[in-house]
């Protein structure tokens, strides 16, 4: 029975780190690598929240993740999120020349899942981005306003 707790505790963690993307980051520049596309994302809300989920779709390939803190605090309003998109999640590499991606926040803490299924009272959309993106590129993107007034991402100046 103990065996049992000790995987599940360690899936869970494991589940909650892959969800994270490559984290948060304080206010250091962050440098794509060659192989990756890296969205540099500003939190400008009203309240704090539990999970930030980011869909992409570009040519035939689509997928998506999100990222969330791994101790399970809510992810603070005015937070930077670092999130990177990897040369291997796409069929080709000409499948980020006209790629979407779509936000949804989640706007209590609810453990992370693979299948994105989360209580429908806190999940928020908060739009999409199309851009023409790159490898090796970092994308700066600002997601504002909160719960009450919905949320809404655009692509920062």
């Amino acid at each position: 029975m103990k065996r049992h707790t000790i995987t599940a505790v360690c899936s869970a963690l494991l589940l909650a780190l892959a969800l994270s993307g490559c984290g948060e980051s304080g206010g250091e520049a962050y440098e794509a690598a060659a192989d990756e596309i890296a969205l540099q994302i500003q939190l400008s809300l009203q309240e704090d929240i539990g999970l930030l989920l980011i869909d992409y779709e570009g040519g035939t390939s689509a997928g998506g993740g999100g990222t969330s803190h791994a101790d399970k605090s809510l992810i603070k309003r005015d937070e930077r999120i670092i999130y990177t998109l990897s040369e291997r999640e796409f069929d080709s590499p000409s499948d980020v020349e006209n790629l979407t991606l779509r936000f949804t926040v989640i706007t209590e803490y609810v453990d992370p899942n693979y299948e994105n299924v989360y209580p429908e009272e806190y999940t928020k959309p908060a739009g999409e981005i199309t851009l023409r993106a790159g490898f090796g590129e970092s994308y700066s993107v600002v997601i504002t306003s909160g719960n009450a007034d919905g949320y809404t991402a655009a692509l920062a100046e």
